[in-house]
């Protein structure tokens, strides 16, 4: 494959605007789906699925042709599919999350499986917490439709907005770490010199990934 430096970032730069959709993805309107408590998973759910099948395709465009031979070339390799990598991870351990909150809820598709039962965590959840009159009698209501009681909806809950938080922070990281990459390939070294011979010219979610506590070096 041999395409230009700018080609070579405008691709990164496309890579990351897709990533970027997620976290801009819009679930349903509140008040709308007879399961609240699952609105934070859905909307960037939907979003990831057709970015991660993107991704996948510009990584079998690369296969599709001879490999690049440019070390630019090369390291946008290196970046597209520490991206893909890392967003089917993040998206499988957000499914994984998913079906916890659905088990809990008594939604599983086992149907013979129950709602787990409150521990005292919860129990803090939903003491610790001053809801005004207002918000409590929203969050009865909200219960009442998902056939919950309200601690464990409060519980429930809480426990999807911290998946969703988790799983759009790690494509936020991606998404940065890909128009980081695309400016590097754009502007870094000329195309004979070599890209990401060292741990500071590395694809930026490979540094990450070396960074993060308990990393094999």
């Amino acid at each position: 494959m041999t395409a230009t430096r700018d080609a070579l970032a405008d691709l990164l730069t496309k890579a990351a605007q897709q990533v970027g959709s997620v976290l801009t993805a819009q679930g349903p309107a509140v008040g709308t789906s007879a399961r609240p408590y699952l609105a934070p998973f859905l909307g960037p759910l939907a979003a990831a699925t057709p970015v991660l099948h993107s991704l996948s395709e510009q990584l079998d465009a690369y296969f599709s042709d001879p490999l690049p031979k440019t070390p630019a070339g090369l390291f946008t390799l290196a970046c597209l599919a520490a991206a893909n990598g890392q967003l089917n991870e993040a998206t499988a351990e957000f499914i994984t999350a998913i079906e916890s909150v659905c088990d809990r809820a008594g939604i599983s598709p086992d149907s013979s499986a129950q709602p787990t039962a409150t521990t005292d965590t919860d129990d803090a959840v939903g003491t610790a917490i001053a809801f005004t009159t207002t918000e409590w009698d929203a969050i009865q209501k909200a219960a009442r439709i998902g056939s919950l009681d309200a601690g464990e909806f409060v519980a429930v809950s809480a426990s999807a907005v911290a998946a969703s938080l988790l799983f759009t922070d790690l494509c936020r990281e991606i998404f940065e770490g890909l128009l980081t990459d695309a400016e590097y390939v754009r502007t870094g070294p000329d195309t004979d010199a070599a890209l990401g011979t060292d741990a500071e010219s590395l694809p930026t979610i490979v540094q990450r990934l070396l960074d993060a506590p308990g990393a094999a070096v």
